[in-house]
């Protein structure tokens, strides 16, 4: 397909005003035209989140569909789709791999448009098309968009079809304007990115990609929209420990509970012991949660068997595989002193390691004055939303991400909306943000 010229030729660099290079007062004035041109596209933004939340997409399909509208409006613009079908289980030896929730294992359909314009740089947005379940108690049906007042009602309206639109918009905007366009991604994101995020990362940090920072376009789960920005994320590993001890031979016939508790093995206290040493020594360092501790049968008898589950949270360099490895270590060299014991450590369930971007680079500080000139308001930084899905291009492209969005609540539940002013906001600052980026 071919793209008529922009009858209104503007320079990628003067886009705007380029606002990270000149005053603040040009800046706030760049900031104004970005938000006009927002607003001009409102009806159209308000239609296509409309036509997103009309289609079904949940967790677990594929998502095609949705996908499908995605697609339809990148083709009125000049990009170059590519889709793909991904499988989870491709990714389970991956270490920036996390295990999706029970909902299969795909395919599931991602969208990448790529600038057919030959900058030779690139930002880039994405967003996940994939929703939240039907859940019983809508007030109104969860696949038909409502407007009540300044909110649209349904489902995904604010995670994440909501940002997936306001990407859209921006990419229309500033293909519209001449301005510097990004790579677009609508990504199924939902169960910790192994579905979207992971494939779609993964394989462009193969590539030639030359993409040098990323806006992940979500909302914060605060609830405070663009008051926020996630430039950081925890990592998180759940891990299971379990350790097998012995009774005595009980005394009387029949009775467990003569067993001679001196002569027994008891795996309760033992596990609580191995727990007290980790935490001196692998797990010293980070953040340390004990949520769930099963073990023995009976008040009058020597626990056999015993478990341990429990949390961990570390930033910086650590990760959960390193985090385990070194426990293992650790328990090995408890052989001795708990002699007759079988020990083992095994992650059991969350596992995902860390990720930062600078908050005072200079792409965050035109994020941020972009932010705050439209919205009037200063964003704080959001650092310990674990499992966030910034965490793919900072450790797999090695370049700064950071996640906004605009106002919406009841996220993973019934009667989910979102603020849709705040969501023309959002366009407007993704529009002034990928311009000033470039002007860096």
């Amino acid at each position: 397909m071919t793209h008529p010229a922009n009858p209104n030729p503007v320079s990628r660099r003067s886009f705007l005003g380029g606002a990270a290079a000149i005053g603040v007062a040009a800046a706030a004035g760049a900031n104004q035209r970005s938000l006009s041109l927002a607003s001009a596209h409102r009806d159209e933004l308000v239609t296509l989140l409309a036509d997103l939340v009309r289609v079904q997409s949940l967790s677990g399909e594929s998502a095609r569909a949705a996908q499908d509208v995605v697609k339809g409006f990148l083709s009125d613009l000049p990009f170059r789709i590519d889709e793909s079908a991904d499988r989870p289980s491709r990714y389970a030896q991956h270490p920036e791999f996390m295990p999706p929730n029970p909902a299969g294992d795909g395919p599931f359909i991602n969208v990448v448009g790529w600038p057919t314009d030959g900058s030779a740089r690139h930002a880039a947005m994405f967003s996940h098309i994939d929703t939240h379940s039907l859940d019983e108690g809508w007030q109104t049906p969860p696949l038909e968009p409502v407007i009540q007042g300044n909110r649209m009602m349904g489902l995904g309206t604010s995670d994440d079809k909501g940002g997936v639109a306001a990407m859209l918009v921006a990419a229309r905007i500033l293909a519209e304007e001449g301005g510097p366009l990004p790579v677009v991604m609508s990504l199924h994101g939902k169960g910790g990115g192994s579905r979207g995020s992971l494939p779609v990362f993964e394989r462009i940090s193969g590539m030639d990609h030359r993409i040098g920072s990323v806006l992940y376009v979500h909302p914060a789960e605060t609830g405070r929209g663009l008051e926020d920005i996630k430039n950081e994320v925890m990592g998180v590993v759940d891990l299971q420990l379990k350790v097998t001890g012995w009774r005595a031979p009980p005394m009387e016939i029949g009775s467990v509970d003569s067993s001679p508790w001196q002569a027994g093995g008891n795996a309760v206290e033992t596990c609580f012991a191995i727990l007290d040493r980790l935490r001196q020594t692998a797990f010293a360092d980070v953040q340390f949660n004990l949520g769930i501790m099963d073990g023995g049968d009976r008040a009058g008898s020597v626990a056999a068997d015993a478990a341990a589950t429990f949390r961990l949270k570390f930033a910086g360099d650590n990760t959960w595989r390193a985090l385990l490895d070194s426990a293992r270590r650790e328990i090995e060299t408890l052989a001795d002193e708990f002699d007759g014991y079988t020990i083992s450590i095994e992650p059991a369930g969350y596992r995902t390691n860390p990720g930062a971007a600078d908050w005072d680079a200079p792409v965050s500080r035109v994020l941020r004055d972009s932010i705050e000139s439209v919205t009037g308001r200063a964003p704080d930084a959001y650092p310990n939303h674990y499992a966030g899905d910034i965490r793919y291009p900072i450790r797999l492209l090695g370049v700064p991400a950071y996640g906004i969005g605009s106002i919406g609540g009841n996220f993973y539940g019934p009667n989910e909306w979102v603020d849709i002013d705040d969501l023309v906001n959002l366009v407007a600052v993704l529009v002034q943000t990928l311009s000033g980026w470039d002007s860096l």
